[in-house]
């Protein structure tokens, strides 16, 4: 065989029949068609003829008579009269020839068996091999994807801003080019005022003036250009913001996801609950408001990625203020680093999951009255999953900072505390009122999305 394996010409003619052309040692295949094409094991053939042709036993070197025994202790063939005259010793030990064949069979068996174990030990070693390498190979295709799409919104970028820089270039080269032509003009225009001495150079200064005048235009006109067209970069290169929202951004963290402009919560220093207590509202306060603006809170259980859940305001109530003001930290409290309170109502359609927003002696409000709904009248039946309302620390009591959000539609149950709704992330929510170590569960960042 091609690999250095031995078969003989009856089972490889069967095999090629079959078309079963691998070697059946290592499974290593080969492309003949016929059994001639093959290389002849010359060795092994000379071997085979030999003992075919010999039906006679090995002889003794000393006494050429056939061997019949072999001494275990001298370990060497003996024949009778070896055993009477060199092995007739008591220390002696004799085995015949067939028991002999037989430990060297149980020797060669034992061989093949503890390489055929390796063999599968390498095996079941490869295929494990094989899925890590999958697994890498699956995982560096993903990486590769993401770098790619990067690499090609980068490309994009890149392709726009030296548009951009052409366009300029362009405008810059032509402002220059009009600068020195304004200045041959007023060249021109200086020498025909020296020589101003008789009618025609009179005109020819009138027509000079005429020409400059109407550089003087273009090139205003150019200027006007140019600088419509710097204005346009600016607004291209520079985030602007609302006048509303100048003093309220600060010194937030900004960040790009989806398109979208997140402002990250900003905490000035720990949550105190005697200071919640405290805190007397104010409308100047509130960042802007409006309705359909997203928060967002990031979740994380201990040594796992966050998810993020999206939520939109459904109007400018008092809760949704409270809520906007712990979700950027604007007074100095917020949702990040603290837990959740917990499920209630599990397994009822009234299901809901109810976030304690700080450590504050029985949820007291950040803001004076939460209850008042400010006449912003909600539509009925919105005790949906996913939308957020209201919760109280005691039956009956919900003015306070907790809010709670459905986890299942509740059909026919009307909630005025409702001011948000999950667009994004509820499954999240879902998972963790069925977590078991839910007190380890906590927000580890907030904040709200701008639309410009």
């Amino acid at each position: 065989m091609t690999c250095g394996h031995t078969m003989c010409s009856l089972c490889l003619e069967r095999a090629i029949i079959e078309q079963s052309k691998m070697c059946p040692t290592c499974r290593t295949p080969y492309s003949a068609s016929r059994v001639k094409e093959l290389p002849v094991n010359f060795s092994l053939e000379g071997i085979v003829k030999s003992l075919s042709t010999s039906d006679k036993l090995p002889e003794c070197t000393e006494h050429q008579l056939p061997v019949s025994h072999r001494c275990s202790t001298h370990k060497a063939w003996v024949c009778q009269s070896c055993r009477k005259e060199d092995h007739s010793s008591k220390v002696c030990k004799f085995i015949t020839i067939s028991e002999e064949l037989n430990i060297k069979k149980d020797i060669k068996l034992a061989q093949t068996q503890h390489l055929l174990n390796k063999f599968e030990e390498a095996c079941k070693q490869s295929n494990e091999c094989k899925k890590q390498c999958k697994k890498v190979m699956e995982e560096s295709d993903k990486e590769i994807i993401r770098y790619e799409t990067m690499i090609k919104r980068l490309q994009e970028d890149i392709k726009k801003k030296k548009t951009i820089k052409l366009q300029m270039e362009k405008y810059y080269n032509m402002f220059d080019q009009k600068i020195e032509t304004l200045k041959c003009k007023r060249r021109s225009y200086d020498n025909a005022i020296t020589s101003f001495k008789s009618s025609e150079t009179i005109r020819e200064v009138s027509r000079c003036s005429i020409v400059v005048q109407n550089e003087v235009e273009k090139l205003q006109s150019i200027s006007h250009e140019l600088e419509n067209e710097v204005d346009l970069m600016l607004q291209i290169f520079k985030t602007t913001t609302e006048p509303s929202m100048e003093h309220f951004l600060g010194n937030h963290k900004w960040s790009v996801k989806d398109g979208r402009h997140h402002i990250h919560v900003f905490q000035r220093k720990t949550t105190s609950k005697r200071l919640f207590h405290n805190l007397q509202f104010a409308d100047e306060n509130y960042p802007p408001l409006t309705d359909g603006m997203l928060t967002f809170l990031d979740i994380a259980w201990p040594g796992q990625k966050p998810w993020r859940v999206y939520i939109k305001m459904l109007g400018n109530t008092v809760r949704a203020r409270q809520h906007l003001l712990l979700v950027t930290g604007h007074l100095g409290h917020s949702y990040k680093g603290l837990q959740f309170y917990g499920p209630i109502d599990k397994g009822l359609p009234r299901e809901s999951f109810i976030i304690h927003p700080y450590d504050g002696d029985k949820a007291a409000p950040l803001v004076n009255d939460v209850t008042v709904n400010d006449g912003n009248i909600l539509t009925k039946n919105k005790s949906k999953a996913g939308m957020i309302g209201g919760a109280g620390w005691v039956e009956g009591d919900y003015n306070t900072a907790l809010f709670s959000v459905y986890l299942r539609d509740h059909p026919g149950r009307d909630d005025d505390t409702c001011f948000g709704q999950v667009t994004s992330g509820l499954e999240v929510l879902k998972d963790i009122a069925k977590s078991n170590e839910i007190d380890k569960i906590k927000v580890v960042d907030c904040g709200v999305v701008i639309f410009w």
